[in-house]
């Protein structure tokens, strides 16, 4: 499966590279109530000086591609600071080159919040950061834990 997962991610680079736009699924609940687990999302590559804070960015850790807001660049060294917006913590900085593109579009979500992406509301979320992380990620538990017991088989009537 490793394997698999490998070649798409290097399938999908290898379209950025030639300055393809590509659709993906989203998995996971860092970026909630933005993004959800299933939403499809559309990347674009793009240059380290075309990164602004508020992007969301697609990158690479630990084998996996991550999908959070660019909270602050360091032109210094090109490091990046991201966060899921539901998360309470910035992740550890990221080397630039590790960005594989940022969300352009949400194409397909269950959020009433995906809208948002490339809005005013973007530099918003890099001020509120340390505050609504923290709100988002307490209310995204709770939305998961919901959705869990909803679909459990004891609320199935039979």
């Amino acid at each position: 499966m490793t394997t698999n997962i490998n070649q798409y991610h290097q399938w999908i680079d290898q379209l950025l590279d030639e300055g393809r736009t590509v659709q993906v699924p989203v998995y996971g609940m860092s970026m909630f109530p933005i993004l959800m687990p299933r939403d499809t999302v559309q990347i674009k590559r793009i240059t380290f000086e075309e990164m602004k804070p508020g992007h969301v960015l697609v990158f690479e850790q630990n084998g996996q591609w991550v999908a959070h807001r660019l909270i602050r660049k360091i032109t210094e060294n090109k490091t990046l600071i991201t966060r899921g917006d539901g998360l309470p913590y910035n992740d550890a900085p990221i080397e630039a080159e590790r960005a594989k593109g940022i969300i352009t579009k949400v194409i397909k979500t269950r959020s009433p919040f995906a809208w948002s992406i490339n809005t005013m509301i973007d530099d918003l979320l890099v001020k509120t950061a340390p505050i609504s992380g923290r709100i988002f990620w307490m209310a995204g538990r709770i939305t998961s834990f919901g959705l869990r017991v909803l679909s459990s088989e004891l609320w199935v009537r039979k």
